[in-house]
């Protein structure tokens, strides 16, 4: 018998699109520190006298989203910052409100390019911190219909 082998988390990227639509610019999300991506359910009761006292279950919908921490980042000298594109696009999406909040995404495993796609509105969770923390960065994406399967090339 073959024992399975774990698959290790810091694999995990996440990239945004930057793009004007319909010309993706997807990049990566630089400086993320845990990515989560949590599946719901709804469920509905369709016990009936057929089923001889058991239970029964329907999943009539699931929802999907994603959860990121990290600390905020940039390249470039000091005084001369340049914010990473990845957060940019998270922050000011997670700033608007309505359609303006949407962007695609691709979440995905770097060992076996294997990973899912859609659509998601940005919830993004501000700045801060102590004297002696770094800045975080954190981000709530909510899935906005099908999550797709997606294989990185």
């Amino acid at each position: 018998m073959t024992a399975i082998k774990k698959r290790i988390a810091r694999f995990n990227r996440l990239e945004v699109d930057t793009g004007p639509e319909g010309a993706p610019n997807f990049v990566i999300v630089k400086g993320l520190s845990k990515i989560e991506m949590p599946l719901s359910e709804t469920e509905v009761d369709v016990s009936d006298f057929d089923s001889e006292g058991w239970d029964a279950s329907l999943t009539t919908h699931r929802g999907w989203s994603i959860n990121v921490e990290g600390f905020d980042g940039f390249t470039g000298p000091n005084e001369a910052q340049v914010d990473d594109p990845g957060q940019l696009q998270l922050k000011t999406k997670g700033q608007q409100t309505g359609p303006d909040a949407y962007v695609n995404v691709r979440f995905y495993r770097t060992d076996n390019n294997k990973g899912f796609t859609g659509r998601v509105t940005v919830n993004w969770g501000g700045a801060g911190g102590g004297v002696k923390d770094a800045e975080p960065f954190k981000a709530t994406l909510k899935g906005d219909g099908v999550l797709s399967a997606y294989t990185a090339p």
